[in-house]
């Protein structure tokens, strides 16, 4: 078992040999009394004149060593935390069915195929080759693919959206999650840095990869394969309905993402429970990356900065999310009739944008009507204005900030990172009148916050309102199966139960891990 050493402050960059020196010095030990270390996370503060990493490492002590009975402060031993695998005795008729290639689905079919289940993965969108073709003949010639798309395709949403891989879950998957990233990657720190960061670039590969061993694994791929339905009988899954045909399964995951709307209502109509829930919307903020950096650091050089700005305006919070650095806007949307923002950057992060949604939570008893898809009907809604603001489908509704803070429409717009048409508008009625005027308060202490957060040159864009799903499949909480079909297990984000790749991803593994435990592999 590791001693776990904690507050690690070194400046610059340092070297093994450094860091190890260090944590021997901390925990009172010699290199004789350890086999070796690792990593455990690394965080970078430059706010100041240097830049100084802040490490935490895990020392592996030989065999018989044992601490003391009060250790130091900063020091910890580690129990060795695992996940037990069981395995089931009754085997499947048919391979277990994975619907949607997001991290959830990605990770459970990943599981499912190493472990001998031989999955059947099913992708309403196109293979990643494929699917970066679509998007590039989105923003080159305005041509948008409903089911190929920032939204839709192998990788799903999460893709095109930063490669960020930040989680706060104690799970112990979340570590099985961050080497399958770093595995595939080739980059050790993914599984230690406390904001990883991919890149949609890099986690574009990443996803190829994880194809290939699937594969290799006995899996099986079908792209431009939608999920429409399901067939159930007596209270079990028995079947999905798909726009190639029925295909048999008595277990699949369901992982369609947030956005897969019109499945969540027929699934909600053949007899699958569901709720309304609390989701997030607002707009999307860009800088100059520069004066994020000013603003952020001082003297010495680095990457871009990130930043996170949080208030607490009219009895509800508001903050910064999906920041991206150097990154820059793209319409996350299927369907020309609304529009919906979103943010993402390559790994370079070299745009000279900073971008970055602000948001807020609206509660269901907030959406103006009842019923489980309100929320759903209501960010409907408020993309079809904006599209209606904008005058014209594909373009991205935009005021500059000072202007939307005085009501008055921007003559001009400042330069921006999207390759989308930009209009100009007034961005008010974009939003429901609560959401639009906590965020004019939030906005004016995140100004205290980030002098200079108003300025001439920060421009608003939106709606951003598919942060998070507003509808949450029931679950029994051991089995994670539907509470009202057997053998249908929601997962993730679309489901209602997670909050980006690494959460998401984690829960694909849960699942995978209940059908292993009740099912054995199919004959």
């Amino acid at each position: 078992m590791p001693l776990r050493v904690h507050e690690l402050r070194l400046s610059g960059a340092p070297s093994e040999a450094e860091i190890l020196a260090l944590a021997l010095q901390r925990a009172h030990l010699v290199k004789d009394d350890v086999t070796g270390f690792a990593v455990v996370r690394r965080s970078v503060d430059r706010r100041h004149h240097r830049a100084i990493q802040t490490w935490t490492v895990d020392l592996m002590t030989v065999p018989g060593w044992r601490p003391p009975a009060a250790l130091p402060r900063g020091l910890t031993w580690i129990e060795a935390a695992s996940v037990e695998r069981v395995r089931g005795e009754s085997p499947l008729a048919h391979p277990p069915v994975v619907i949607g290639s997001g991290p959830a689905g990605l990770l459970a079919a990943l599981e499912l195929a190493e472990q001998g289940y031989r999955p059947l993965l099913l992708e309403r969108g196109d293979a990643m080759n494929h699917r970066a073709a679509a998007i590039q003949r989105l923003v080159r010639d305005g041509i948008l693919d409903p089911e190929s798309n920032y939204l839709f395709g192998e990788g799903g949403a999460g893709t095109y959206s930063d490669g960020k891989l930040t989680s706060r879950s104690a799970d112990p998957r979340s570590a099985r999650v961050l080497d399958v990233f770093r595995k595939y990657s080739g980059l050790d720190e993914v599984s230690y840095d406390w904001r990883p960061h991919l890149g949609s670039n890099r986690i574009r590969a990443v996803v190829g990869r994880i194809r290939q061993r699937i594969l290799e694994c006995g899996g099986t791929i079908r792209y431009r394969c939608r999920v429409d339905d399901v067939r159930v009988r007596s209270g079990r899954l028995e079947a999905l309905a798909t726009a190639a045909g029925d295909v048999p399964a008595e277990v699949a995951v369901l992982a369609p993402g947030h956005s897969a709307r019109e499945l969540m209502r027929r699934l909600a109509a053949s007899g699958v429970a569901m709720e309304a829930k609390p989701f997030q919307l607002g707009l999307r903020v860009e800088h100059p990356q520069s004066f994020v950096d000013r603003c952020q650091r001082r003297a010495h050089e680095g990457p871009p900065s990130d930043y996170r700005v949080a208030a607490r305006v009219t009895g509800r919070s508001v903050w910064s999310f999906c920041m991206c650095p150097g990154g820059e806007i793209i319409p996350a949307i299927s369907d020309p009739s609304g529009m919906n923002t979103n943010g993402m950057s390559w790994s370079w992060r070299d745009s000279g944008f900073a971008n970055s949604g602000l948001v807020t939570t609206l509660e269901p008893a907030e959406f103006g009507a009842d019923g489980v898809f309100a929320g759903m009907d209501l960010q409907e809604t408020y993309e079809r204005r904006a599209t209606e603001a904008a005058g014209r489908a594909l373009a991205i509704p935009a005021q500059r900030m000072v202007d939307w803070l005085n009501d008055r429409r921007s003559t001009e717009l400042p330069a921006c990172s999207t390759r989308m048409p930009l209009s100009a508008v007034n961005l008010q009625p974009i939003l429901p009148q609560v959401v639009d005027a906590a965020l004019r308060e939030a906005v004016r202490q995140f100004d205290r916050q980030m002098p200079g957060f108003i300025s001439e040159s920060a421009l608003l864009v939106g709606p951003e309102i598919r942060s998070s799903s507003p509808v949450r499949c029931l679950r029994v909480p051991g089995s994670l199966e539907s509470t009202t079909v057997a053998g249908l297990f929601p997962v993730g984000e679309g489901a209602g139960y997670a909050g980006g790749i690494v959460s998401a991803a984690i829960d694909g593994l849960r699942a995978a891990e209940r059908i292993m435990a009740a099912h054995a592999p199919p004959r």
